[in-house]
Order: structure tokens, then sequence, then C-alpha cells
């Protein structure tokens, strides 16, 4: 039975499906934004012809797709139905569906995740799963001379396929790893497969079959379209949490978002040993969110894991993602 392992951390939480040692599945919810299923109160700030515009009290803004007789102003109660999405340029608000109630209690983030792990159906192990995220972060993947590339644009994930060989052959291997990716970061939405291109139609619709062969173990449902001529396929599947590559990058391409940054020190502070106090160093951008009021929580958080204070210096130059220093005591 395939286990989950668990890495969570001030802010940011963590969990990888595991089968036979091999990480298959990344999933990760920020506490930074809401979650899907949460549920809460807000004020109907605009309504549109299709439905309206909803304002909680601090600040955050969600989209509802459907119609209401409530008139602007009123307080209804939600419930995320999509998570907020960051797309290269730009953030898709999260979308919800207007309740009769709040719950008595509003579940806090640690319930959300807990249920959404316990849906995953395995036993969890406190594990580090960085390793999983080396492909994303180069936006590449490499099996034996197929090389995988793929990007993030506005319109979907794009990948591309090259290598050494003959054409279906290096198709075959790239067709198998690109359903692994999809699966291993849970993209959702439009995916654009750019494989080398083959002339004989029952090679193209063997490279779909093995493409859909290698997906059979991912649960979420998909459609494709055939590989045509040019030896591009595509493929649609429900989106309604961010994917890995999405948190990781937010609305960059391909350069690692402030709040990933910012997190990932957050991270190695509470996870850093020694007993004097941490410098945390990171650029202009990053220090300012990680030493914003919103974030006090999580600096907390990693300082009480760390017992150790915390400062947070910011450098033009900070080499990476930022670093971590322990002071000698």
């Amino acid at each position: 039975m395939p286990e989950i392992w668990r890495d969570d951390s001030p802010g940011e939480r963590r969990a990888a499906v595991v089968d036979q040692g091999k990480i298959v599945e990344i999933h990760i919810q920020r506490d930074a934004h809401w979650a899907l299923g949460e549920r809460g109160r807000g004020r109907i700030e605009r309504k549109t012809p299709s439905g309206a515009y909803v304002v909680t009290d601090d600040g955050a803004e969600f989209l509802l797709r459907s119609k209401t007789a409530d008139p602007e102003g009123k307080t209804v109660a939600f419930e995320v139905t999509r998570e907020a999405l960051a797309e290269p340029g730009r953030w898709k608000p999260p979308e919800i569906m207007l309740c009769d109630s709040l719950p008595p209690q509003r579940p806090d983030k640690d319930a959300v995740w807990d249920n959404r792990l316990s849906a995953l159906g395995a036993h969890f192990l406190p594990r580090s799963i960085s390793e999983g995220f080396d492909a994303a972060i180069a936006g590449q993947s490499q099996v034996g001379d197929v090389t995988v590339s793929f990007q993030r644009t506005k319109a979907g994930l794009v990948f591309d396929v090259d290598g050494i060989g003959d054409a279906f052959g290096i198709n075959s291997v790239a067709a198998t790893e690109i359903a692994r990716l999809l699966r291993l970061y849970q993209v959702g939405a439009m995916v654009v497969i750019d494989f080398v291109s083959m002339e004989a139609k029952a090679q193209r619709t063997q490279i779909a079959d093995i493409f859909d062969a290698a997906s059979a173990l991912d649960q979420r449902p998909f459609e494709r379209t055939a590989v045509n001529g040019y030896g591009i396929m595509q493929l649609v599947r429900a989106r309604p949490r961010p994917s890995v590559l999405d948190h990781l990058f937010g609305t960059n391409i391909t350069a690692l978002s402030k709040e990933t940054q910012a997190l990932w020190l957050l991270r190695d502070v509470a996870r850093s040993s020694g007993f004097g106090p941490r410098t945390v160093t990171a650029r202009p951008d990053v220090a300012q969110l990680l030493d914003s009021q919103k974030w006090a929580p999580w600096r907390t958080e990693a300082t009480r894991a760390a017992g150790a204070d915390m400062a947070v210096v910011a450098d033009e130059k900070a080499a990476g993602y930022g670093h971590v220093h322990v002071a000698q005591s």
C-alpha cells in the first residue's frame, strides 16, 4: 500500500504519495490562501451579469459564478469550490458557492489538510520530500537519451520532446514520463504536448495509448485529442487547486515566487540547529514579505521550532532564495 510522507513547516504543508519508495504525487497547501472546501463569510462587493464578487473583512476577493438575488452590500456565507490560481503574469481569484449558513465552527487549516490527506487512504510518515521538486525547478526531465522540457503559460502547461533515435522510440519514453510528471505535480487545466512528429497514423495512435496506460494510476479523469501529424496532443482535466508548479512559481514563469522563497526560508529556520539567533538574508521583496504583519504567525511558529530568535536582513545580492545563518553562542 502507498505511504504518505508529511513534510509540514510554518505556513506551508506538503505531502507526497510514495509507492515502492518513489514519490508519485506531491500535494501542497499554503496558509496564505483559502483552501478548497473552506467556508467563510463575506460581503457582496459588486454584482455582474452572471454572478458577483464577494470580499471578506481581511480584503480577500472571491468570484461567484452563479446569479444571486442578494443585493450588493449583503453579508453572505460561502464555500470555496476552486482555490486561487497563479498563472504567468496574473492571479485568478478563488471561486465560491453560497451557503445557507456557516457551520458552528469553521475548520482550521490543519483540519482541512488532514481531511485532504485522509482521502488518499494511507498512513502518514514524517519525511522530507524536497527531492521531488528537482524536475519542477529545472523545467526538464531526462530519461536516458530523451529530454522532456516543460513551461507554464497563461494558456496552460506546454511540453516539448527531444531525443536521440527514432521518433517512435523517443515518443514512447516521453509519453510515459509526461504522464508521470502530470501526476507528480498534480497538473490540471490545459496541457499541450509537442512530440517528435511521426508520419504513420498507427504509430501516433500507439503513442496516445501508451500515454493513457501510463496515466491509469492517476485517479484524476482527463480528456485528450489524438496525436496529429505535427506531433501535437492536447489534454485537459479539472483544476480545483493550484498545481505544484503554480505554488512554486506563482505569477513568474521560471523563477521561484517571493512567497515560495519566504516559505522555504522559514522552513530552514524551523529546521536549523544550534542555540544562537537566526539571521535570515533574502532579497528585499522577500524580506519585506517575511517582516509583514500577515506573516507574523508563521515567523513565530518558525522561531518556536528553532528555539531561537530570528532577524531578517534584506540584501539585493542574496544568492538563490536566500540563506539562514545561526550565530555562535
